[in-house]
């Protein structure tokens, strides 16, 4: 298939080797999506911290039965995509599976649809995060793409996504990313995800959510919003989400898929063919990242703790995006570089040919993603002036 090949040409991990073999001492790497502090490390969340000392100090045994991982998990899982249902208990049409992070999710995804719906496509947006075609390749037949761009500096232009859509068949699956949309950081506000919500209720397309980054647009809830929206109107939809970037636990491989389904019968189905897929291929998840978000996550004062620990890491994002644009508009060179303004996540597309892009690796050891895609989260009051002065060179 072209795209995959075409992703594979130009992967994050191809970037990081060529990066890694630069010799410059003043390089620069911009490629991968993971939170670093102004020294460029990686940091433990203090509720994180507590949750692993709290389980060195009580845990009895390391075994572990469950195809889908544990209750207390799923109940966790549930508690953050709904959480206007919290209080509520256990919903028998809302199933969670555990996966290894979202990508497991969604490979697992893409297994399902070719078992269940093998004459359906999967509708992906253009352009998205690098991983996703390859991700979704089990499923065997042809992919949709749908235009996702700006309609001014503001506000996405939905009526092309919804153009593109009148294209795919009922039963088709449209991948929408929830909030933070990798690579371009452009997100549905709430007026346009009703919308989108009444098209796939009205056409009988299926929403596939990847939500690897709650809490990093607004807050667990307001991330979460969008998913009361689908519930009411449609039949059915599946979320693919990550607790690596909101808990810092990338390690730890803790993701799940999560089935919302008005047909009791058809959820069991999806749910028992899940088990037979995770059966025959890695047998039952990981146990200790699914024992720090259910410790977090049940308990009414770690959440609150860890929700105001997520919120100073979302914040620090959108501070440096705000000194970063400073920076850009003290060169005088915004305009011409950052089409769209307003944006949320760990990202932002810059607008720059090929040809300037490989002019910032060779000239100025600057390395990012062939789309543009930078991450915020890898620049700093250290490298941001250095990054400006650069692209103001090459543009």
């Amino acid at each position: 298939m072209k795209i995959i090949e075409k992703q594979k040409e130009f992967s994050i991990m191809q970037l990081i080797d060529r990066y890694n073999n630069d010799e410059r001492q003043n390089k620069l790497n911009l490629t991968v999506g993971v939170y670093t502090d102004q020294s460029g490390c990686c940091p433990i969340l203090d509720s994180v911290r507590e949750a692993e000392y709290y389980r060195a100090k009580n845990q009895i045994s390391k075994a572990t039965f469950s195809l889908t991982g544990a209750s207390e998990y799923h109940e966790a899982v549930r508690n953050v995509l709904f959480p206007s249902m919290r209080e509520y208990g256990i919903h028998h049409n809302i199933q969670v599976v555990q996966t290894l992070g979202a990508s497991g999710a969604l490979h697992l995804v893409s297994r399902l649809i070719k078992y269940n719906s093998p004459t359906a496509r999967i509708w992906i947006s253009t352009p998205t995060w690098e991983n996703h075609p390859a991700l979704l390749s089990d499923h065997s037949h042809n992919f949709g793409f749908y235009r996702y761009q700006p309609a001014n500096q503001e506000e996405l232009c939905l009526d092309s996504v919804l153009e593109d859509l009148h294209s795919a068949s009922p039963g088709d699956f449209v991948l929408l990313q929830a909030c933070c949309h990798n690579p371009t950081g452009m997100d549905p506000d709430l007026s346009q995800w009703n919308r989108l919500a009444d098209f796939c209720a009205e056409r009988r397309l299926i929403p596939l959510f990847d939500f690897a980054y709650q809490g990093f647009a607004h807050s667990i809830e307001q991330d979460a919003a969008l998913f009361d929206i689908f519930r009411d109107r449609l039949d059915k939809f599946l979320i693919c989400s990550s607790f690596s970037k909101n808990m810092g636990i990338y390690g730890e491989r803790t993701g799940a898929l999560t089935f919302v389904f008005r047909d009791e019968k058809e959820l069991k189905d999806w749910i028992n063919i899940s088990k037979e897929l995770i059966r025959s291929s890695y047998s039952t998840p990981p146990i200790h990242g699914s024992f720090i978000v259910s410790h977090i996550i049940n308990d009414p004062i770690r959440f609150t703790n860890w929700q105001q620990e997520l919120t100073g890491i979302s914040k620090d994002l959108q501070r440096r995006r705000t000194m970063f644009f400073s920076e850009l508009t003290k060169a005088g060179i915004i305009d011409r570089v950052l089409p769209y303004r307003k944006q949320n996540g760990m990202f932002l597309c810059l607008d720059l040919s090929q040809e300037k892009i490989n002019s910032l690796r060779e000239n100025h050891g600057i390395y990012f993603l062939n789309s543009g895609r930078i991450s915020i989260a890898s620049l700093s009051i250290s490298n941001m002036p250095r990054f400006c002065e650069a692209l103001k060179d090459v543009v």
